[in-house]
């Protein structure tokens, strides 16, 4: 039997009583910044308007050694007045956090998640388990699968979800700028820049300069996608305070960077990055489109990932998205998955029902629109979401 104990944390007040204990077991666990205590806390704060936080802590003794971060909610279903108990990452869903998990210390990895997922089968109250957002190399996936893949009592599938490009920093600085694809024309824009009054590439990592340096990436960002319906990771208030306040936090926790490029006394082009000094995790950029042609988010990106290798920096990983530009430098991918766990009852086969509708409506609907109405219809519902409430991930 297993030495470890598991012990329930229940509502927003269990974040802040476990706020030293997460943070010492995070810094431990070399997890990806979106499971850090900053991250989670303001994503409760501003944008989880549903769910109830719900913490799974392994202890040794009294050493909180493993942490589901977790959250539950009450889903109707299908014009039905049955409802579904759904337990979530918190995280997921609004704000594009990738690599959910468990959080644990390494020497206790496998028996803490085990000692978890024992506890949800067999003791958490749930209808629905919806874990997105693990990365596809996640040590997780084997134990959720040999606790809910093939035990009576619960129905279990695993989904691919996003692709992950990333540059492997395995190399010096000129090996991996000659294996990117756009070498010669970075050189080249960055030899133009460098003769430019005012050239400069700042980093700013001080919590006291985070909020100002937000505000110029918010606006080359936003000026980036106006012509697009608006931005999902910033187009809306909420998002936008999330923002504001979880950069602060994670400036005073060491896991902030701001790029940015100057010339003739503006900043140019911002990247808003996450870095635990291991792996920089590139969240979004802006750059201001009256330089287009000069392709300033180019020489940025180019001038970061230098950076970062300077630094000794593992990986630089560009997170979810398949964009053009991320595989210009990529030499490696991640992938992410979903994992669900149902068990057998009604409420838990309405709230599969009703997912199921959904996707073969949105199938139906890219089928049916050719792909630049489709595109204009995105646009559309973009603009309209951001005029009426959180945009949907």
């Amino acid at each position: 039997m297993s030495k470890l104990t598991v012990e329930e944390m229940n509502g927003a007040d269990a974040l802040n009583a476990l706020r030293g204990e997460w943070q010492a077991l995070f810094n431990a666990s070399g997890a990806a910044p979106f499971l850090s205590w900053e991250w989670i806390a303001t994503w409760q704060r501003w944008l989880n308007h549903e769910r109830t936080p719900y913490l799974l802590c392994a202890r040794d003794g009294r050493r909180l050694v493993g942490l589901a971060p977790l959250g539950v909610e009450e889903c109707s279903l299908l014009g039905s007045p049955v409802k579904a108990r759904r337990v979530s990452l918190l995280g997921e869903g609004f704000g594009c956090a990738d690599y959910l998990d468990v959080l644990a210390a390494p020497e206790y990895a496998r028996e803490a998640t085990a000692v978890i997922l024992d506890h949800l089968a067999e003791r958490a109250s749930f209808d629905i388990l919806e874990l997105d957002g693990l990365a596809a190399d996640s040590p997780s996936l084997p134990l959720l699968e040999q606790r809910f893949g093939s035990g009576a009592g619960f129905r279990y599938r695993r989904t691919p979800r996003f692709v992950c490009p990333q540059v492997e920093l395995n190399s010096d600085w000129a090996t991996v700028l000659k294996q990117s694809r756009r070498a010669d024309n970075f050189k080249r824009r960055l030899r133009q820049f460098r003769a430019r009054d005012g050239f400069e590439h700042r980093i700013i990592t001080r919590s006291a300069e985070t909020e100002a340096a937000f505000e110029r990436f918010l606006k080359l960002h936003e000026a980036c996608w106006i012509d697009r319906g608006g931005s999902d990771v910033t187009g809306h208030k909420l998002l936008q305070s999330f923002h504001c306040e979880v950069v602060v936090r994670l400036a005073e926790a060491g896991l902030l960077r701001f790029d940015e490029l100057w010339v003739e006394g503006q900043c140019r082009a911002s990247i808003y990055g996450l870095d635990d000094g291991q792996r920089y995790c590139y969240y979004n950029s802006g750059y201001d489109p009256a330089w287009k042609n000069s392709s300033p988010g180019l020489v940025l990106l180019g001038l970061s990932i230098e950076d970062a290798v300077r630094r000794g920096v593992k990986r630089y990983d560009f997170l979810r998205g398949t964009e053009t530009y991320k595989f210009d430098w990529a030499n490696t991918t991640r992938e992410t998955v979903s994992v669900l766990v149902a068990r057998h009852n009604l409420p838990a086969m309405l709230f599969i029902a009703r997912e199921q509708t959904q996707s073969a409506a949105r199938a139906f609907a890219k089928v049916l629109l050719p792909e630049r109405a489709a595109e204009l219809m995105r646009r559309w519902q973009r603009s309209r979401r951001r005029a009426q409430g959180l945009v949907a991930d």
